[in-house]
């Protein structure tokens, strides 16, 4: 059997060590390994060593880097109609590793992260749907698209949140007013750890929906504050969904981001549900 490791980590002096990791993992749980390291100056650089990775036969790849790199690994496999036939497993090495936190992978702990790549066992996990796009962990729109290369952290997003008057739809009922934000989660984590709720399942074929309202932002820093801390980003104006279908319609034009990867373009109607295929993650 072989198994990919698709190497993309944020710190690119990391790459040797962990290619002697993961190949030794590998080999004490029977795979045959095989590595592609994503060019960060080629936007094409993972779909070419994707298709290299079906063209070898393997039936397993591991991501070694962030949400981003998982965002397009997924879409690209469903593309390929692979979802199903390859497997997909998580080693945390980019900037947020927000998905990997629901598996219980830190990036201080890569040897955990590449034992359970090899030997785990991959189980149907849901996936979202932005119209046509698929997202893993979160999706949605608030702040203005980033104009250079540079991640913002969370409080600095502050400064980019504008109210957006908004109509949203789903099969029980509707809502409509201003908001600053609204994040659609298949997994609880987004900005490196913060968290709505600890609840959001990946597994339950459901969407939990969040519209953060206009409040002070001096509020918004200190509920961020204490999601650094590990508490759920919460308080009693937000509208909190459940459901596997959503349509909202802006007044104003949004950008729509998933697993925060760039927004390719601004909408005024963008919809969200659970996708009718699931990836094979490895998760215990």
């Amino acid at each position: 059997m072989k198994i990919f490791f698709l190497l993309n980590p944020s710190r690119a002096k990391n790459r040797w060590d962990w290619r002697e990791v993961a190949a030794r993992h590998a080999r004490r749980t029977g795979w045959t390994p095989r590595f592609g390291d994503v060019d960060r100056g080629l936007p094409h650089s993972t779909v070419r060593l994707l298709d290299q990775a079906i063209e070898e036969g393997c039936t397993r790849v591991v991501v070694a880097g962030g949400d981003g790199t998982l965002h397009r690994t997924i879409n690209f496999l469903a593309q390929k109609r692979c979802l199903q036939s390859i497997e997909v497993a998580v080693v945390p090495a980019g900037t947020c590793n927000d998905f990997a936190r629901i598996l219980g992978l830190r990036r201080r702990r890569a040897e955990s992260a590449f034992h359970l790549a090899c030997s785990g066992k991959a189980l149907p996990t849901d996936l979202g749907l932005m119209d046509n796009e698929l997202f893993l962990n979160n999706a949605g729109f608030g702040r203005q698209p980033i104009t250079s290369r540079k991640r913002w952290r969370s409080f600095q997003t502050l400064r980019a949140f504008q109210p957006t008057v908004l109509r949203a739809r789903w099969d029980k009922g509707s809502i409509e007013g201003p908001f600053y934000m609204v994040l659609v989660c298949n997994a609880p984590y987004f900005s490196g750890g913060l968290h709505f709720s600890r609840n959001v399942s990946p597994r339950d074929g459901l969407l939990d929906v969040f519209f953060m309202p206009v409040v002070p932002k001096w509020r918004l820093l200190s509920l961020l504050a204490l999601g650094r801390l590990g508490r759920p980003a919460r308080f009693k104006r937000l509208v909190a969904l459940r459901v596997s279908h959503l349509d909202v319609s802006t007044e104003s034009d949004v950008w729509p981001q998933a697993d925060g990867e760039p927004p390719s373009r601004a909408v005024r109607h963008v919809s969200f549900s659970v996708s009718p295929e699931k990836a094979m993650i490895v998760a215990q």
